[in-house]
């Protein structure tokens, strides 16, 4: 019986470092992308003089928003395999606090982009499952060391929207104590 739970712990092992590989393989910085989605990534993500995160019409003046920080880009792709946009994870002081950072979903439309989610995230990743072809993602809000949130996203035809939420508590055993419950509405984008 040992034997069996060893094997299964080694196959879970084996399926995060393929998983995490699979991801970082997908991830660029944003120097790599479009001009047009870099200036939208941009204006959409530009500091206010507080060191907070402003609209992208409350550039404070003087500042110009392509001198942004770098973001981390992982793409997406569509259940047949098209590329259908990116996430945008700007990692700085401006944009994290708290473990969580500014993440952007781009969506291509036509021969543009448009912001399709923002969220402050630990981290935000496609999944394998799809919803109208769109990949489904996954994203954790870091709450405190020992809490954190885990979200599922699924596509709704026009915007992604949180279907699937939970808490997950780190007990001091070491095990986690997971909790489902009802998804916020103030996820996506503000309109």
């Amino acid at each position: 019986m040992q034997l069996s739970s060893v094997r299964i712990e080694v196959l879970v092992l084996v399926l995060t470092v393929v998983n995490v590989t699979a991801c970082l393989a997908q991830s660029s910085k944003a120097p790599d992308m479009d001009p047009e989605l870099r200036a939208m990534l941009a204006r959409d993500s530009v500091c206010d003089s507080k060191g907070t995160v402003a609209g992208g019409d409350q550039a404070p003046a003087g500042a110009s928003p392509l001198t942004q920080a770098p973001a981390t880009v992982q793409t997406l792709h569509n259940s047949g395999g098209r590329n259908v946009g990116i996430i945008a994870t700007v990692e700085d002081a401006c944009h994290c606090s708290g473990g969580n950072c500014a993440n952007y979903i781009y969506l291509k439309s036509g021969q543009t982009y448009r912001l399709a989610l923002k969220e402050n995230l630990a981290s935000l990743h496609p999944l394998k499952g799809f919803k109208q072809s769109m990949p489904a993602l996954s994203g954790k809000l870091q709450v405190s060391d020992s809490e954190a949130e885990t979200i599922i996203y699924e596509w709704g035809g026009s915007d992604y929207r949180a279907s699937i939420c939970a808490t997950v508590v780190q007990e001091r055993s070491g095990h986690p104590v997971i909790t489902k419950h009802a998804c916020a509405t103030e996820t996506g984008v503000q309109k």
